[in-house]
């Protein structure tokens, strides 16, 4: 009696141990897999910059009203060449969070900016984190960039953006003149300035991040002097690096291959 006894006990904390396991597997990583759904809608603020521990955006959904969707670290996000901007549109595949109880918290799996045209891939259909298999600075294939980022070279530095590759080196100037217009901020597409030569041309340069700068200490505003070491890169300037005549400071954004210093 006592032996049936121990193994009806151990059959039920077997059963106990199986259904513990498969509930932890239906947390998908902390998302409720069960409530995995796409939403539509416009993005009403952003959250996403160098230093945030869970960086992401409200979301005015066409299907739910606002939601609180959380993407992944800030690295994978750069490292895919993914930014939204208050006002654009959206279409994001997300499941309920499990780590918390508010009401409209979701985590998002994939998020395509149908405003940018910018996609990228956050977790698998099992809900676990694609940038875990991944180190820090390097893409995984996941975002719009598609690459694989587990090559050596310029291939693992750039991941998901490959912009340094397409730098027509042979375009290279250097430009000085004052600043006519500045495009800088967090959530911002393509951080930009509008720089007239002395010679009156007029230049839009693609600068780089926004906390790039803010971690460099080093700020534009529009009349400023400056210098700027730029090529062409599919139809458009970006910058090499930037000087502002009056204090000397220099912050450089490319290497002299062109590819990207903030993904290092």
């Amino acid at each position: 009696m006592r032996r049936t006894g121990m193994v009806a006990i151990a059959g039920v904390a077997l059963l106990a141990a199986t259904m513990a396991f498969a509930g932890k597997a239906s947390k998908g990583g902390g998302a409720d897999l069960s409530t995995l759904r796409t939403v539509t809608g416009t993005v009403e603020s952003v959250a996403m910059d160098y230093g945030l521990g869970h960086p992401g955006f409200i979301l005015n959904s066409n299907e739910e009203g606002a939601l609180q969707v959380n993407l992944g670290p800030y690295w994978y996000l750069v490292a895919n060449n993914f930014a939204l901007g208050v006002g654009d549109q959206v279409t994001a595949k997300v499941a309920d969070c499990l780590k918390t109880t508010t009401v409209g918290d979701v985590v998002a799996f994939e998020v395509t900016d149908i405003t940018s045209g910018t996609s990228i891939l956050l977790r698998n259909d099992q809900g676990l984190p694609l940038w875990k298999g991944a180190k820090k600075g390097h893409g995984n294939g996941g975002g719009n960039g598609g690459g694989q980022g587990n090559g050596g070279g310029n291939g693992a530095r750039n991941g998901g953006y490959n912009a340094g590759l397409q730098v027509d080196l042979a375009t290279l100037i250097q430009v000085e003149g004052t600043l006519t217009a500045v495009n800088l901020g967090l959530g911002t597409h393509t951080n930009s300035v509008t720089l007239q030569a002395m010679d009156g041309t007029q230049y839009t340069v693609t600068l780089g991040p926004f906390w790039y700068m803010e971690q460099n200490g080093f700020t534009l505003q529009q009349g400023d002097a400056v210098s700027i070491s730029m090529a062409l890169c599919q139809g458009q300037w970006v910058a090499f690096a930037v000087t502002k005549t009056a204090t000397g400071d220099t912050l450089q954004f490319r290497d002299d291959q062109g590819v990207p210093l903030w993904l290092n």
